[in-house]
């Protein structure tokens, strides 16, 4: 049984700490160079967005307050095929999400280290001395991550303090240096500025910037008092990342001189734009602030990476609690830590940068398996108010079937707007483990639940919309009416992945859930 060591206060800097990694780092130049000033349309809908996918979390997660947090409740509701593919998807979301914040770490910190990053055409890859770093940092936060859960969420607490402070002065010194607001000019009367503003949302690391606020999910069998400290954790850390995001990306566009606005915000670019922040702030001047950048640029990408390796750690534990996994997974050591699960992300962690040996180039699909892992709150909170209306909630959503509706409908939206080319990435991504879990359990594709093919039918059908659409498709379905057409068709799926919930997979997560309770 995993100990319940984690307050009200470490839960929240969990959850909202997770959120400020390296997406502060990139994700306001990024996001200017697709979007302009626009880009601070994409926060607001983004943050929108995230409430209200996080409204059925809340409710499910004072519910189930298990370890692996919402990678365990379809295989509750929809039975293991389904449960494991999207835990599958949430495991590959946070999996190489350390690898993504060492990688910006050691970007930054080649100002100082020049040798740890080459340059190929226009993306920065870790060199052999890069790699051998990364592979350090890695086995350090893991080493941190074995001694137990409360020193970690201790460790976590105080770097957070760091990670907020230097953020909000390089806020402050970049308003304070912009000589006019002149760089903003908010334009939302043609398609392409909407076109640019949702593209700057999904791909532009403004979604990939909010990843990290189900992270009190993900503790929640480790948190003190779950029905209340769950709920805070996570509407608390989407309104505290919101904040901190639109006024960075404010005060970053302000900032720009317009010297380098002569070819449109498309064509940015300044010395040192390989670190966006730090370039800008020398660019201006304010070398103290930019030291600060640089200290900060290692420092919160490496408190993500101690948040993001415990979640990590906890999805497998979670993975192989429902039977989707070996029971090997549920080993703990003497501080009641999943210790065989840290080491196996720590394999994959090192593994996954030589495929992805830049920080742009896993972005955009991160962000889509993000996004696809949201849609386990709508589609699981509805089904267990039908299995089970009466059992006590801690949390109790109001209109929960319009929230559930409207939070699908965004997570549709998020996925459609990532574009062909990163949804059909994350199609095979799911075949795949679809292999994995129909090997595991030695079962054919027709011996499986009616839900299953649900699933199945619900990627085909949103991969084809996505060809045939705007973003990056062949532009048979226009924009705007593409948009239209994604709620109805996110009604109906939402409707389909009701018809076959089962009672006896959540009778058995309640009784597993009394059972780890005592």
């Amino acid at each position: 049984m995993l100990k319940r060591d984690i307050s009200t206060m470490n839960v929240l800097v969990a959850a909202a700490g997770g959120m400020i990694g390296s997406g502060w780092l990139f994700s306001p130049f990024i996001s200017a160079q697709i979007a302009g000033s626009n880009a601070l349309i994409s926060w607001i809908i983004a943050a929108l967005f995230m409430l209200f996918i996080a409204l059925p979390l809340c409710e499910l997660g004072a519910l189930f307050p298990v370890s692996g947090g919402m990678a365990n409740y379809p295989s509750y509701t929809h039975g293991k095929e389904v449960g494991f593919l999207f835990a599958w998807v949430s495991w590959l979301s946070y999996v190489v999400m350390t690898p993504i914040e060492i990688q910006a770490i050691l970007q930054y910190s080649s100002h100082f280290f020049p040798i740890l990053i080459v340059k190929h055409a226009a993306t920065f890859q870790l060199s052999h001395y890069g790699y051998l770093a990364a592979i350090s940092i890695m086995s350090f936060v893991v080493l941190i991550n074995t001694y137990g859960i409360k020193l970690l969420a201790e460790c976590n607490k105080y770097t957070s303090l760091i990670k907020f402070i230097l953020p909000s002065v390089a806020i402050i010194a970049l308003i304070h240096t912009a000589p006019t607001f002149a760089n903003i000019h908010i334009s939302l009367t043609s398609k392409l500025d909407w076109e640019q503003i949702f593209s700057a949302l999904s791909v532009g690391g403004v979604a990939f910037a909010f990843t990290g606020f189900q992270n009190g999910l993900m503790l929640a069998g480790e948190v003190k008092n779950p029905q209340r400290n769950i709920p805070i954790a996570i509407l608390g850390a989407v309104f505290i990342g919101f904040v901190l995001y639109f006024m960075l990306q404010f005060s970053f566009l302000v900032a720009v001189p317009t010297a380098y606005l002569k070819g449109g915000w498309h064509g940015l670019s300044f010395p040192g734009d390989s670190g966006p922040l730090v370039g800008l702030t020398l660019l201006l001047g304010l070398g103290t602030v930019a030291m600060l950048l640089l200290f900060d640029a290692a420092f919160s990408p490496f408190g993500t990476t101690l948040v993001y390796t415990a979640a990590t750690s906890r999805i497998l534990y979670g993975m192989a609690l429902n039977d989707h996994l070996p029971k090997i997974f549920l080993k703990l050591n003497k501080h009641k830590i999943p210790y065989v699960t840290l080491y196996a992300n720590l394999i994959v962690g090192i593994l996954s940068f030589l495929p992805f040996p830049g920080w742009q180039k896993m972005v955009a699909f991160l962000s889509s398996t993000s996004i696809l892992s949201y849609g386990i709150g709508p589609t699981c909170l509805l089904a267990m108010r039908t299995l089970q209306p009466d059992i006590p909630r801690p949390f109790r959503l109001s209109y929960h079937f319009l929230s559930c509706n409207l939070a699908f409908y965004a997570c549709n939206l998020m996925l459609y707007w990532c574009g062909f080319d990163i949804i059909w990435k994350l199609y095979l991504a799911i075949v795949l483990g679809l292999i994995i879990t129909l090997g595991y359990q030695r079962k054919s594709l027709f011996n499986c639940s009616a839900n299953l093919y649900w699933f199945i039918l619900y990627m085909t059908a949103l991969l084809l919309l996505s060809y045939i659409g705007s973003f990056g498709g062949i532009q048979l379905l226009k924009f705007p009416y593409d948009v239209a057409v994604i709620l109805p068709f996110s009604l109906l799926m939402l409707y389909g992945s009701q018809r076959y919930i089962t009672l006896s997979n959540t009778m058995d997560a309640i009784q597993n859930l009394e059972v780890e309770a005592s």
